[in-house]
């Protein structure tokens, strides 16, 4: 089985805000890379179904995927998509998607986005975007919204490392020193550090090497792989802690799982990242 534990859902069935409004937050000061995704998004947002997804899943034999969306309204004036949408893919399909919501941490009624995304949309888990939405995870005023992500037991993915896209994003707030924080004052929150913590990737192995509660996911960024210490992982005996996610559409699965079946590790370890490990951990909530 694999497992796609970060995908994002973009087609002509999700809402959307004005693509030149979403294209020049996301590369506002690149104007080529702006102008390549104000046509990539008009492209999905026109003419690409949700069902292509399934059908890209099949073809690459993907059983199930974590689809997402973001909350950085505060900070941008952006929404990529709605935790509805995120709702409505689901029930479309409910055995090939599996629903994390965004939820804005600044916005004074982000106490409220978390509740009615799980209690009554019915989402599995969280993602955070810190470096985007601006705020620091090791600061302890969003106690309150760990402690009800504990009590819905449910996981938290989180942005981890530098945000190549998104112009004026602050890379500190990627830091997988301020996850290492977030741990040691929430030892049973599950933690997710998305893709790979680039490109402090020997920083994102000592937090995960160090907590129980804490793992990683490769995606992303493929062209990188031959940084990551897969022979810590593997020698300090945390194999399980690697999770497969592709990032896609923004990186595809034609790049991500052939750049998998490439690395130099053992077949047993590949086969733990792309199912074994996301399989194990959804379960543990009962969410498979």
């Amino acid at each position: 089985m694999i497992i796609d534990f970060h995908i994002h859902p973009f087609c002509k069935e999700a809402t959307w805000q004005n693509l030149d409004h979403v294209a020049e937050a996301m590369w506002g000061l690149d104007p080529k890379r702006q102008k390549r995704m104000k046509g990539m998004l008009t492209q999905v947002a026109t003419n690409y179904s949700i069902t292509n997804y399934i059908e890209l899943m099949d073809q690459y034999k993907i059983q199930k995927a974590i689809i997402v969306s973001l909350n950085a309204r505060t900070a941008y004036d952006l929404v990529l998509l709605t935790n509805e949408d995120i709702k409505k893919f689901v029930d479309m399909y409910p055995d090939r998607f599996i629903g994390f919501a965004g939820i804005d941490p600044l916005a004074s009624d982000a106490m409220e986005q978390l509740e009615h995304a799980i209690e009554s949309l019915d989402l599995k888990g969280i993602k955070l975007v810190p470096p985007v939405q601006k705020f620091d995870l090791k600061d302890t005023k969003y106690n309150s919204l760990w402690e009800k992500i504990n009590d819905l037991n449910i996981p938290l993915w989180t942005h981890g490392g530098h945000q190549v896209s998104t112009a004026g994003s602050e890379a500190k707030y990627g830091h997988p020193m301020r996850i290492d924080n977030l741990a040691m004052r929430f030892p049973d929150l599950t933690i997710v550090i998305g893709h790979m913590g680039t490109p402090w990737f020997w920083d994102t192995f000592s937090v995960v090497s160090r907590h129980p509660n804490v793992y990683v996911d490769i995606s992303a960024h493929p062209e990188l792989y031959r940084y990551f210490p897969w022979e810590a992982y593997s020698s300090y005996s945390i194999e399980e802690k690697v999770l497969f996610a592709s990032d896609h559409p923004l990186t595809h699965w034609n790049q991500i799982l052939p750049a998998i079946q490439q690395l130099s590790i053992s077949q047993s370890f590949k086969s733990k990242i792309l199912g074994k490990n996301a399989q194990k951990l959804l379960k543990a909530f009962k969410i498979l």
